[in-house]
């Protein structure tokens, strides 16, 4: 990884948290709220400016963000376009704009992805033959030469059938190579003019029998990659939120990553070519906007659940302890940022 590798954290930070606070800002904004701040980090100001009533300004520490609206503070209760002067919905929708922002940035990076590399073509032609494929060797996990490259499969070989049974799809071979038992497989294939078939063992991965071969790809419609954008969203929201679940109740081993430990995957994908770096960047997104909606004290699930507390009593909870409940969590925030940033610089 080169130094330009590791760099590349500062602009994908910076649009995460960029993204993230212009939800808050552009709603509170919709609804008449007064913003007194929008600002980029915490700390001192590094450089700021003043445009109406709102000051823009770049902070020292590059760990969040944050929009200073009027009212959110005790000691500012009266201002009549303060926050706490607005009905619950328009506080609502101003706290989770941030987090689903997180989600909508993901789907425009998810369909600028899908809308470059394309999408995958259903004729069963090898668009690539993986060299190297991992095993699960005891605990440990192991690579080895794929199956394919070894027997000597090329990209554009059509598959005309496997074990004599016509191959019409790309979702054929999936099917029969992901179902075998192991045993060797005759892949009776096309190459140019010529046809000839060739045997492969598969190996096992995840529980699912594999040969180390991709799809070919081809560039989908503008229009179909803003579709399958967000419906990749989706997916990756569910699986991210489900092995949240899974490591709160114990089922898996719950593994977090500090802003070292982020910064270096964004220096690895970024080394691996800029599609990875940008199917990163969507993940990191999802990955911020769910965790924003956890209810722990200081983030904007919290905000969230006070409302719903309102809402069922009829009355606001006293902004003082409201306040002094999301100051609690902030810094105990920081605490396990630090916690969490010593281990990924010495180890776990």
């Amino acid at each position: 990884m080169t130094l330009i590798d590791w760099l590349w954290a500062i602009p994908v930070f910076g649009l995460l948290i960029f993204i993230h606070e212009l939800g808050h800002f552009a709603v509170a904004k919709f609804f008449g709220i007064r913003v007194h701040e929008f600002a980029l980090g915490f700390g001192p100001v590094v450089v700021g400016f003043d445009r109406g009533e709102t000051r823009y300004a770049l902070r020292a520490i590059p760990l969040g963000g944050f929009v200073r609206m009027a009212g959110m503070d005790e000691t500012e209760q009266d201002d009549p376009r303060g926050f706490n002067q607005k009905p619950i919905l328009a506080r609502s929708l101003t706290i989770a704009a941030g987090p689903i922002m997180n989600l909508v940035l993901a789907s425009v990076l998810f369909s600028l992805l899908i809308y470059h590399v394309g999408v995958t073509l259903p004729d069963p032609v090898l668009g690539g033959v993986l060299t190297e494929c991992s095993v699960q060797v005891g605990d440990e996990v192991k690579s080895q030469p794929c199956p394919a490259a070894t027997a000597g499969l090329k990209a554009g070989d059509r598959i005309l059938a496997i074990n004599g049974t016509p191959v019409a799809e790309w979702s054929d071979i999936l099917r029969i190579v992901g179902s075998s038992d192991g045993s060797p497989i005759a892949f009776t294939i096309q190459r140019g003019e010529a046809s000839e078939e060739i045997t492969i063992q598969p190996i096992q991965q995840e529980g699912r029998f594999v040969v180390g071969i991709t799809p070919s790809t081809g560039r989908g419609s503008f229009f179909q990659a803003l579709k399958d954008g967000p419906a990749y969203t989706v997916t990756y929201t569910k699986a991210v939120a489900g092995g949240l679940l899974d490591a709160i109740t114990g089922r898996t081993k719950m593994d977090v990553s500090g802003p070292v430990g982020i910064t270096r995957e964004i220096a690895t994908q970024a080394s691996q070519g800029l599609d990875n770096l940008i199917t990163l960047t969507a993940l990191l997104s999802i990955n911020l906007g769910i965790f924003n909606l956890l209810p722990i004290p200081a983030l904007d699930g919290s905000r969230l659940v006070f409302m719903l507390v309102e809402l069922v009593r009829g009355r606001r909870v006293d902004p003082q302890r409201e306040n002094m409940v999301h100051f609690t969590g902030f810094v105990l925030l920081l605490g396990l940022i630090m916690v969490v940033t010593y281990f990924d610089l010495f180890g776990r």
